[in-house]
């Protein structure tokens, strides 16, 4: 590589405009080498001819390419017009349907939302309409209980009313009935304690009688004794002892039975002062019985006076606790329904209201992909005049230039210039190769180079 290389390399990294001013002042700089040097003229003008036959072909061979990288951009730009065209439409349908998808979906949702929200409207409504339907017939149960339970409660005041009447009539005949067998028992206790006394007189007065009876049976006998043992006529010792004994058998039966009469009159008297004495206790217990039965029967009447007063009360209490119970469940029952209500009307549905709409799809269009321009052939290659040529490679979209810079970097222009070998071998060597190496061609080269560049740029890549 020669100090020609090493400066093209360097100067492909310039702008344009500095490439052309090089390019001008390389060229003015060979034909002052080529005007200064005096050596073969017949080698060099060989090797002018040499280069200038090449430097034809070169430049047939540069526009032959030059037609092939337009077709071919060309070819690849139709190509790309179809892909873009196909991935436009498919974009474009593909864009659509998802629009239509969108729009499908609001509406979905929107019919959705207005078929729960009918919905809902029918469960409140229906609701309603059960909880009113179950207000009224709670209300007509506890209409219903309540008059159960007063009737059960006037059933159950009667009853004891009933219980107590039993209870005060019962009392009442008790009463009676005590007093009356009270009274009963006294007059029987006093008849029986006057007939004692009637039968103690009867009996006592018998038992004198008996007793005089006996006593004059007794007078009889003895005097009967006493007359036969003074009948006999026997007089002595013997008879007057026989109606001495008469005698005081007689004396002692009279004073026995004296005795007796005595005893009996004691008796007597012992039975009427029991009789009388039984008497005053029975007339005093009948006053006390009389007097306690008059107290146990004023209370008892006191008793179910109370219990009286006790069952009006608690009637009057029960009435009362039955009414509160009632208007209780009444209230209950009302409050319950408005709870419902409210729950009802929390679980109720807003009105749907329609969102605004999914955004339509606007088609896309294909973009536009512009071939290379037409080519401008430059002017032919001219005998004398040497250049380093430009290569150029191929782009994706269109034909792109590998580098204005490495292109003109060995522009030489003159009439007569000296190449040397190693840089003819360079420009062959890099007509061989695929990259970019410094050729030989005419002076028109960088207005070929610069419109290829200019043209590459309309190119879509």
């Amino acid at each position: 590589m020669d100090s020609f290389d090493i400066m093209s390399q360097f100067d492909s990294m310039l702008p344009p405009g500095d490439i052309r001013r090089k390019l001008v002042d390389k060229s003015l700089m060979g034909l002052e080498m080529r005007g200064g040097g005096g050596g073969d003229d017949g080698g060099a003008e060989d090797q002018i001819k040499a280069q200038n036959k090449y430097n034809k072909r070169k430049y047939k061979y540069d526009n032959e390419q030059l037609e092939r990288q337009r077709d071919f951009a060309i070819e690849q730009n139709d190509i790309k017009r179809d892909e873009l065209r196909i991935n436009t439409d498919r974009s474009n349908k593909m864009g659509q349907a998802q629009a239509d998808y969108a729009l499908d979906t609001h509406k979905f949702q929107f019919d959705n939302q207005m078929k729960a929200f009918v919905k809902s409207e029918g469960l409140y409504h229906r609701g309603e309409w059960l909880l009113q339907k179950n207000q009224r017939q709670q209300l007509d149960y506890n209409r219903t209980s309540f008059n159960l339970s007063k009737e059960s409660i006037e059933t159950q005041a009667f009853e004891r009313y009933q219980k107590l009447a039993f209870k005060t009539t019962e009392a009442l005949m008790k009463h009676k009935q005590g007093t009356e067998t009270g009274n009963l028992e006294y007059i029987q206790k006093l008849r029986g304690l006057e007939q004692k006394r009637t039968k103690a007189v009867m009996t006592h007065q018998a038992e004198r009688a008996q007793g005089a009876q006996q006593g004059l049976v007794m007078q009889l006998q003895g005097a009967m004794a006493e007359g036969k043992a003074r009948a006999r006529g026997v007089q002595g010792r013997s008879n007057e002892k026989q109606v001495q004994a008469a005698v005081a058998e007689s004396g002692l039966k009279q004073s026995m039975l004296y005795d007796k009469i005595t005893r009996s009159g004691f008796a007597f008297d012992a039975a009427i002062y029991g009789m009388e004495t039984a008497l005053r206790h029975t007339m005093a217990d009948n006053s006390i019985r009389v007097k306690y039965s008059n107290l146990d029967y004023a209370l008892k009447e006191k008793q179910l006076a109370a219990t009286e007063l006790s069952i009006g009360k608690a009637y009057v209490q029960a009435q009362e606790g039955a009414f509160h119970k009632w208007k209780g469940a009444d209230m209950q029952t009302k409050l319950k329904t408005e709870q419902g209500m409210r729950q009802l009307d929390a679980a109720r549905m807003l009105k749907p209201v329609a969102g605004p709409l999914p955004p339509k799809w606007e088609s896309l269009a294909v973009p536009t992909v512009l071939d290379p321009p037409e080519i401008e052939y430059g002017p032919k290659p001219i005998k004398g005049a040497s250049l380093m040529g430009p290569s150029s490679s191929m782009g994706t979209g269109g034909m792109v230039t590998a580098g204005l810079g490495a292109a003109a970097a060995a522009l030489q222009v003159g009439t007569g210039i000296a190449v040397s070998t190693a840089a003819t071998g360079a420009g062959i060597g890099g007509m061989a190769g695929a990259a970019a190496p410094a050729m030989l061609i005419g002076p028109w080269a960088p207005v070929a180079v610069a419109a290829l560049a200019i043209g590459s740029m309309f190119i879509d890549w």
